[in-house]
């Protein structure tokens, strides 16, 4: 009861690490939305955690972001 599923964790981590990158570029979700061909509510489900990012998504974004996809996942990490 009140467990968050397997990867959760790692899922919100990813998501604040994508969040800072883009803040960090001056960027507002609609902007990098619009960037990525996405819907904004979809990229806060992200930042969030509230979504799966699947690899080829990630990569889409941290080139949006213009940093490697690697550094997202390293800023998870921490």
């Amino acid at each position: 009861m009140g467990r968050s599923s397997p990867g959760a964790d790692e899922q919100q981590s990813l998501g604040r690490a994508i969040r800072r990158a883009r803040i960090r570029r001056k960027l507002t979700q609609i902007e990098l939305a619009v960037l990525l061909g996405m819907h904004r509510t979809q990229l806060g489900h992200i930042e969030q955690g509230r979504k799966d990012v699947r690899l080829s998504s990630l990569l889409r974004i941290a080139h949006a972001l213009e940093i490697p996809a690697s550094m997202l996942v390293r800023s998870a990490e921490l």
